[in-house]
């Protein structure tokens, strides 16, 4: 046998040189599903190679595939080919095999060499006259090294692959073929490209060589575009056949290896039901990782020097910033590939860089004479928009309606549009009629106040301290956790001066038409009855526990009510049983009623007419053709609509966002909600890990309130059910009262009525939720299930308020007592609503299947009765409301700005307000801002006072009597002591109430009689004093160096830190400056509680912690340099590292991204 076989008849090969030996060399792992295929195709060649050579990666020899190599080509008359199987197992790609086998066949057999290799992978099978036209091609252009081949799948020849490769300047790679595109020959006109796909390559053999062979970094991807890229910056061309086709399974791509490399099932990966060409079972998200990597590579390997030190700093990157994208788009596997591969890429810097010594070894032309063959941005842009714009027909035209259930839906929509508005302009007026008065204040910048509600007026800076630092600033300093209501403010805060002010204030003074909306959008997910929904709405906007916490401010309460319907919506939909908009398809009409056609027929036949027939009383008659189908019927393909829910992780994650903000406002509510997730994910029928899910984000973001809770035992449960903000008190309502939903006494939401009716009419709305979640009761599946959840989300929450009730967490002037119940009441609520609603549920479509009888009149008395029982406490609460102190609005300061001055300047010093009561007692407050500040509200702190002795700490015990001295001018010279306590100013707010003026005025003389305090300023805000010593500048610092001998004695004379003291400037609750060399060992310290949370260094060495009696203290020494003093709580770093990569990912996956199936990059 000569190494050069003559074609066989065929017209076209006339004119093929005769004298081109060609090898075809066929790389495979062992005796996959496709081997036999490629082989047979190959048999098939009208142009024969001279030699065919089959190398198993799999195997150390060539005795597993031998026999199939021998069968494909057993029928063959002569000349035949010479056949042989190596086994390479060693080889890590598919080059590496080729140069491999070549080597064995020729070095250990005798091969000669080929002038020419057809390279072909076992899933690649390629069209009889396919090697023909490679070699003519060549023959005629000996310029050409690398002659591509046409590519198609494999389950649907008629579909194209690829015809050429091209990439962007950046590597992205590009084929210019949609996918499915059918081969009408409209790429056939390609010939010179970047590269071409090494599956049926044609590759002259010293070329081959001279390039080294393909990459083996780069594994199954990309080693085609990196060899021809290669192969033309060495000075040859590259082109693509579009004669010659091949059929290129891409099992590598699509995931559809066998991971025993014995072929597995290839039946079922050659199903493709609906014909685009891509397997069924394709999953090429399994190739992903591999596929990133080799880009990534490439991208290096070939930067442009100048260019590479950017590449390198772009790829982790651009990885960060895709991996999110992929979380957003609900591909968390992805998103760790992005990762891993730009991992991967730059840990193997001496691979890139032979990589690139290898490339610029052969390279005899300039990077810049591929450009006429790489893809602009534009074409990447514009293939892109194609392709997006093919999905949204392709979604289109699956199952379009028709004209008529078109209408049918818009007329649906066009109702509930016009419902909602009609819901929004009640709700929207009865708030502005109600509050109106405070809206254009605060708006304006003005404070809104209340009972529970503190000023919100914090920087950004000071408000993510106060909210993630484990120290509340309030008073004297204390350690704790912040309120979980804190970290809800920093997004708010950021918003600018008053940011978190303004918006806090927005959102109670319109809770009424939010809680309204919101009601309306989740109770979509249990009816599609627009009458229901608009009356839902209305029913949980006008609740009591909402009014009343509007009311008295309380945002915790607001926030509770407004948010949990978007956590049930979210759940409802994560689970995918949510009720959507259906209509009855034309074609189920025509149906139906072809079947009563028929039917009356068959009575006519019978010799009865149907107009004689008199239905029974009670029988069903024929469903109403427009409906709304439940998520148990939304795979019944009578209807067209909206498509069957599945289930939502994008739905799961906005529930966990919303939790988030209940759990926030309400801490009590943890145990309920945890108990109601696992009942939910106990009974849904789809999604069940994502339900469980859903408190992780909550759980993360009270993970050191609930470490406190943990630390204090059975003392913790004061701390759990407190509310965040100021504390107010509230007597709770009795038993029965909580059931039906009233927090407390809420006879005054109706004060244009007597005692006993008007507490008949706040409550009488939650006697109808309670009576309409027992019939819901009485309905069988498919809501049976789903109303026992919500009972027991009822349950929970009526629970929880008996506890809440029962435990003293509030603690004021006026006395201790239990905290507010209205968000576990909100709770118990929703869950009472959403029974109702199931129960509820096409009424309308029940009671039009009966006769008409006393079943109608009934129905339409009790709707209307249900609707002015939710209204009555609506219009009586506003008009009631309108003439109440609170809420109420502060437009001006609270503390003059002279005496702001002093907190924010470099001494951090305070404001000491002193308050006269009514009862003729004196209050004090430490103020380091425009007055007592939301942040600085801790119920951590607060609870703290309610369990052990009595007794007062030594701070507070300090500035007892330092005020006491004050009220009745027996201090010497205040200013020492107010100093030692970083005061730089007293003021006397303004009175509010005039029982209490001739206290003040004795007050205000008493002070103004005190030595050390001069009268600074008098207005609206109140009468203020600067701190100043008889015998000159006392030191106001919050810190401040002091002898290490005057540092003993202060501890039983704090007036002593105010003499012989030199300031530290201090940032708030920080200190970042340079300190001088002193005279002698030095103390530093801080007006503030100790504990064991402050540090502080010199130049980066720590200093030795030490105290001043109460307050902090670092032995300094007499060395100067660099100081720095900080609060770190115990493990602040870690909780905030997850708690930014929980909120971030949980708020991509919120994002209502539609997935895509994978496409090759």
């Amino acid at each position: 046998m000569t190494d050069t076989l003559s074609p066989v008849d065929l017209p076209t090969t006339a004119s093929v040189p005769v004298t081109t030996p060609v090898t075809a060399v066929v790389v495979t792992r062992g005796r996959t599903g496709y081997l036999a295929t490629t082989l047979r195709a190959l048999a098939a060649q009208v142009r024969r190679p001279t030699r065919v050579l089959v190398v198993d990666v799999g195997a150390s020899d060539g005795r597993a595939v031998g026999p199939v190599l021998d069968a494909a080509f057993a029928q063959l008359s002569a000349p035949v080919p010479r056949l042989t199987s190596v086994g390479v197992p060693r080889a890590a790609s598919f080059g590496e095999a080729v140069t491999a086998g070549l080597d064995v066949l020729e070095r250990t057999l005798g091969g000669a060499p080929s002038p020419w290799l057809w390279l072909l992978h076992d899933d690649s099978a390629p069209a009889p006259d396919a090697l023909a036209h490679l070699v003519r091609t060549v023959g005629h252009a000996p310029s050409v090294a690398v002659a591509g081949c046409k590519q198609r799948t494999w389950t649907s020849p008629e579909r194209l692959l690829e015809v050429g490769l091209r990439t962007t300047r950046s590597g992205r790679r590009t084929t210019d073929v949609e996918p499915g595109e059918l081969d009408q020959g409209q790429h056939d006109g390609r010939s010179d490209v970047l590269g071409v796909g090494l599956a049926g390559a044609l590759v002259r053999r010293d070329v081959w060589d001279a390039l080294g062979g393909t990459d083996p970094a780069l594994g199954p991807f990309g080693d085609g575009l990196d060899l021809s890229r290669r192969a033309r910056l060495a000075g040859h061309r590259v082109v693509v056949v579009p004669a010659a086709v091949v059929r290129h399974a891409q099992a590598a791509y699509h995931g559809l290896r066998s991971p025993r490399g014995d072929g597995g099932d290839l039946a079922a990966r050659e199903v493709d039901l609906d014909g685009d060409g891509e397997p069924d079972g394709a999953d090429p998200t399994r190739s992903f990782l591999a596929r990133r990597t080799s880009l990534l590579h490439q991208r290096l390997v070939h930067a442009a020097p100048a260019l590479l030190p950017l590449v390198v700093l772009l790829v982790p990157t651009v990885a960060v910033v895709r991996a999110l994208g992929q979380v957003a788009a609900k591909r968390p596997g992805l998103a760790v590939a992005e990762l891993r591969a730009a991992l991967t890429v730059l840990l193997r810097p001496g691979v890139v860089v032979r990589a690139r010594g290898r490339a610029r070894a052969t390279r005899v032309l300039a990077r810049r004479t591929l450009h006429p063959l790489q893809a602009t941005w534009r074409d990447v842009w514009v293939q892109a928009r194609d392709r997006r714009l093919a999905r949204l027909e392709a979604r289109r035209v699956v199952r379009a309606p028709s004209e008529l259930e078109l209408r049918e839906l818009a007329a649906l929509a066009t109702r509930r549009r016009a419902t909602l508005g009609l819901v929004l302009t009640v709700l929207v007026v009865v708030t502005v009629v109600a509050l109106g008065r405070l809206l254009g204040p605060v708006l304006a910048g003005g404070a809104l106040t209340g009972p529970a509600l503190a000023r919100a007026t914090t920087p950004l800076a000071d408000v993510w301290a106060a909210a993630t630092s484990g120290w509340v600033a309030a008073g004297l300093g204390d350690r704790g956790p912040a309120d979980p209501l804190a970290l809800l403010l920093v997004p708010l805060a950021a918003l600018g001066d008053g940011g978190a002010g303004t918006a806090l204030g927005l959102l109670v003074l319109a809770a009424v038409p939010l809680a309204g909306y919101a009601a309306w959008t989740a109770s979509g997910a249990a009816t599609r009855s627009t009458v229901l929904r608009a009356w839902a709405a209305v029913a949980w906007a006008a609740a009591p526990a909402l009014l009343l916490a509007v009311g008295q401010t309380r945002v915790g309460a607001v926030l509770v009510h407004v948010a949990l319907p978007w956590v049930a919506l979210g759940l409802a939909r994560a689970v995918g049983v949510q009720r959507v908009d259906r209509v009855l398809s034309g074609v189920a009409t025509a149906v139906r009623a072809e079947t009563r056609a028929a039917e009356d027929d068959g009575r006519t036949a019978a010799g009865t007419r149907a107009t004689d027939v008199t239905p029974a009383r009670g029988t069903p008659a024929v469903p109403h053709p427009r409906t709304a189908a439940p998520a148990e019927q939304d795979a019944d393909d009578r209807f067209v609509g909206a498509a069957p829910p599945t289930g939502s992780v994008a739905a799961a994650a906005g529930a966990a966002l919303a939790l988030a903000v209940v759990l926030a406002g309400a801490p009590a509510l943890l145990p309920a909600v945890l108990t109601v997730v696992l009942a939910v994910a106990a009974t849904a029928p789809r999604g069940r890990r994502r339900v469980l899910l859903v408190p992780v984000p909550s759980l993360v973001l009270l993970a050191p309130f609930l470490g406190e809770v943990a630390r204090r035992g059975t003392d913790g449960l004061a701390l759990l059910v407190a509310d965040p903000g100021a504390p107010a008190l509230a007597a709770p309502a009795a038993g029965w009262q909580r059931v039906l939903g009233l927090p407390a006494d809420a006879t005054g939401l109706v004060p244009q009525l007597p005692g006993t009716a008007a507490l008949v009419v706040v409550a009488a709305p939650g006697a109808v939720l309670v009576l309409l979640a027992v019939l819901a009761l009485l309905r069988g599946t498919p809501v049976s299930r789903a109303v026992r959840v919500c009972w027991w989300a009822a349950a929970a929450g009526l629970a929880t308020a008996a506890v809440v009730a029962a435990v003293p967490a509030v603690r004021t002037a006026e006395g201790t007592g239990p905290a507010w119940t209205g968000g576990a009441l909100s709770f118990a609520g929703l869950g009472l609503l959403a029974a109702g609603l199931l129960g509820a549920d096409r009424l309308r479509e029940r009671l039009a299947a009966r006769t008409f009888g006393w079943r109608q009149p009934a129905a339409v008395l009790a709707a209307a009765l249900a609707t002015l029982v939710v209204l009555a406490p609506l219009i009586g609460w506003t008009t009631g409301v309108r003439g109440a102190a609170s809420p109420g609005v502060v437009s001006g300061p609270v503390v003059p700005a002279v005496g702001q001055q002093g907190a924010a300047s470099a001494a951090a010093s305070r404001v000491l307000a002193l308050t006269v009561r009514t009862d003729g007692t004196l209050a004090w407050q430490l103020l380091r801002a425009d007055g007592t500040q939301l942040v600085d509200q801790s119920a951590a702190v607060r609870t703290r006072q309610l369990v052990g002795d009595d007794a007062e700490d030594p701070a507070t015990a300090e500035v007892h009597a330092l005020v006491a001295r004050l009220s009745t001018s027996t201090v010497p010279d205040a200013a020492a002591g107010l100093a030692a306590l970083a005061v730089g100013d007293v003021l006397v707010p303004a009175a509010t109430d005039p029982a209490a003026d001739a206290g003040r005025t004795r007050l205000v003389a008493a002070l103004d009689a005190t030595p050390g305090l001069e009268r600074v300023t008098h207005d609206a805000a109140g009468t203020l004093w600067r701190v100043a010593g008889s015998d000159g500048d006392v030191v106001t610092s919050w810190a401040r160096t002091v002898p290490e001998d005057a540092s003993d004695a202060a501890a039983d004379d704090p007036a002593l830190l105010a003499g012989d003291a030199v300031p530290v400037e201090a940032d708030r609750r920080t200190v970042r400056t340079a300190v001088e060399d002193g005279d002698g060992r030095r103390v530093l310290v801080l007006a503030e509680r100790s504990d064991d949370g402050w540090h502080a260094w010199l130049d980066g060495r720590p200093l030795a912690p030490t105290t001043v009696g109460w307050r902090q203290a670092f032995v300094l020494g007499a060395d100067g340099g660099r100081l720095v003093v900080r609060h770190d709580a115990p493990g602040r770093t870690p909780w905030l590292g997850a708690l930014g990569v929980t909120v971030v990912l949980t708020g991509l996956l919120a994002v209502p991204l539609r997935r895509r199936r994978g496409v090759r990059t």
